[in-house]
């Protein structure tokens, strides 16, 4: 036995050094920027040729401006106005009529009101219409770095230029919490497609990394996703998006005859933003009505 493992050690060794010079090739092609970035994620348990295949296709560039913090929220009510237009409504009405099967058997499956579930799909993504124009991974990754300490220093810099009192405990504090954030999805959506047929570098997600019809962002995929055949399929595909958000609206208490303020508190949780919520409700009742 001895004999044996002496005879393959030298081989073990071989092979050791062959894969680390692999290895250290990889990444040097991989941009300075992400490098730490892929550090903390081998050290969480992906594999680093996954990684690297990844971040070493030019598609996977930095992109500054998901880098860029700010104290302004950018939801109001003026931009859920055109979800309220008899265009927008029409359109709503029209996929309710056309969908009224499939919607009936999630409301029984789920008691989540059609018109919720459809008010969602128009003002998300105009029912598959617009699942956004940003590649999910270098927008996450960007998000990713924004509390690295360069990033956050020049944030202050910018944001002081506005605010000459601004602390740099609050830049970084809201840096922290946003970089921290991005991390977890990133982590979330490598995990959805490790295991996918589709190009990593080809899914393409809001400004915010949501995906699909339902504009899910990666850990609410995993988490609530009814997706019966691939991750590619599901992006695209109406009856999962309608099952999709049902089960995710259930999941968190929602019960028919709720009240508006309970209903409120769980659509908030879909969209941190209450425009948002209040743009839902209206037009839910506004599709139920003939």
């Amino acid at each position: 036995m001895k004999k044996v493992l002496k005879r393959s050690l030298p081989l073990l060794l071989i092979l050791v050094f062959f894969n680390s010079m692999v290895h250290s090739q990889e990444w040097n092609e991989i941009s300075p920027v992400f490098q730490g970035l892929l550090s903390r994620l081998s050290q969480e348990g992906f594999e680093f040729h996954f990684l690297s295949r990844i971040f070493m296709d030019p598609r996977a560039e930095i992109i500054p401006e998901r880098m860029i913090l700010s104290f302004v929220s950018r939801e109001t009510t003026e931009l859920y106005q055109k979800f309220l237009t008899p265009e927008s409504i029409s359109l709503a009405k029209n996929f309710f009529r056309q969908n009224r099967m499939l919607l009936s058997k999630m409301e029984n499956k789920f008691q989540v009101e059609m018109e919720i579930v459809v008010a969602i799909l128009l003002v998300e993504s105009r029912f598959g219409e617009n699942i956004g124009k940003h590649r999910v991974i270098p927008t996450l990754a960007s998000m990713a770095l924004i509390s690295s300490p360069e990033n956050l220093q020049k944030n202050y810099q910018s944001l002081r230029e506005g605010n000459p009192d601004l602390s740099y405990e609050l830049v970084e504090n809201l840096g922290k919490k946003r970089g921290e954030w991005a991390y977890r999805e990133l982590k979330c959506f490598l995990r959805i497609i490790q295991d996918e047929k589709i190009d990593p570098l080809e899914v393409y997600g809001s400004y915010a990394g949501a995906l699909g019809m339902a504009q899910f962002i990666p850990s609410s995929y995993l988490a609530y996703a009814i997706n019966q055949k691939s991750f590619e399929h599901w992006l695209l595909e109406k009856e999962a998006a309608i099952f999709s958000i049902g089960n995710y609206l259930k999941s968190h208490g929602w019960k028919k005859n709720m009240t508006i303020e309970k209903k409120k508190q769980l659509l908030w949780y879909y969209n941190h933003s209450y425009p948002y919520v209040e743009t839902i409700l209206q037009l839910a009742k506004k599709i139920k009505q003939k």
